[in-house]
């Protein structure tokens, strides 16, 4: 296996693009790839502060690695969910430390227990969607941030595998108030920040090859009450036609993004959003879903 550009060895290979490459030309592949991503989609501007909301893992730990490379300026915000089992919570926190202070940059981790006095698992054993639960937190916390601190964007790192088998899942639903945002740039409103993905048109196997290449140390622990089935189907099947025909998990998705202004006419209205009585932060209730949850005495 030759590297396309150098013909020297390669390390890795991308069926997708038709092509392999060596540690050199890996890096300034996929370097290119998100700088081309970013302009297509009109994420950033040069220079720009963007917030990453980081995990742990190798998709949003690659982001920041990415965006501060290209000469944006990053900061990471990062949320402690307090789960103890199987370390979880305190190796993600340890992780996205160590990341942040090896290359200098800004990191706040956003610790449930210190500010609330509890954690995920107090707040969600409760609710059936445990994990809707845990993805409504984190969200509000990351646009809270954003909007505070007024950067241009906050990124996350969702990437084409993640992007395509929602896509596929909304589709067999034609759950058209999700199909009109899946989108790898949302704009800032409603009080609401603007949403980035640089990773979604990169594959999680070409993620996977420049966080090695990189030596980006990742989380091992899992969630103990992650229900990754939800979409594992979907990508499954993709994953099936993608081997037979490389190529197609991308073109789905860039075509998905060049017919989605279908999904955004003709639908139900969405509710009108207001402040939050407590937060400010916009809901279509007197108090948002995650004031009740969490500043509530009786939560």
């Amino acid at each position: 296996m030759k590297c396309k550009v150098c013909r020297g060895p390669a390390l890795a290979g991308f069926p997708a693009h038709n092509a392999n490459f060596c540690a050199e030309h890996l890096d300034q592949f996929f370097l290119r790839q998100v700088e081309k991503t970013i302009r297509r989609y009109q994420m950033l501007q040069p220079g720009d502060r963007v917030l990453v909301a980081v995990s742990g893992g190798k998709d949003s730990l690659t982001v920041v690695d990415v965006l501060d490379r290209l000469g944006y300026a990053v900061q990471g915000v990062h949320v402690d969910l307090g789960i103890a089992d199987n370390g979880f919570s305190s190796e993600s926190s340890a992780v996205c430390r160590e990341f942040f202070t090896a290359r200098g940059l800004h990191l706040e981790i956003y610790s449930l227990s210190e500010r609330f006095g509890r954690n995920i698992k107090d707040v969600g054993w409760r609710f059936d969607r445990f994990c809707s639960t845990c993805g409504m937190t984190k969200r509000h916390v990351m646009n809270a941030r954003a909007v505070e601190r007024g950067v241009a964007a906050l990124s996350t790192g969702h990437n084409l595998d993640d992007l395509s088998a929602a896509l596929f899942a909304n589709l067999m639903r034609w759950d058209r108030r999700y199909l009109a945002k899946g989108l790898p740039t949302l704009p800032p409103e409603g009080g609401f920040c603007r949403k980035i993905k640089p990773l979604a048109l990169l594959s999680e196997r070409e993620i996977t090859a420049y966080a090695l290449l990189r030596g980006i140390r990742v989380v091992r622990a899992v969630c103990p009450y992650s229900r990754e089935a939800k979409f594992k189907r979907y990508k499954e099947l993709l994953t099936a036609v993608e081997h037979q025909s490389p190529g197609t998990r991308r073109s789905f998705y860039e075509g998905y993004v060049k017919a989605a202004p279908v999904f955004q006419t003709g639908g139900q209205a969405a509710p009108p959003l207001g402040p939050c009585a407590v937060c400010q932060m916009p809901t279509t209730a007197p108090v948002c879903t995650f004031c009740k949850l969490w500043r509530s005495t009786s939560a």
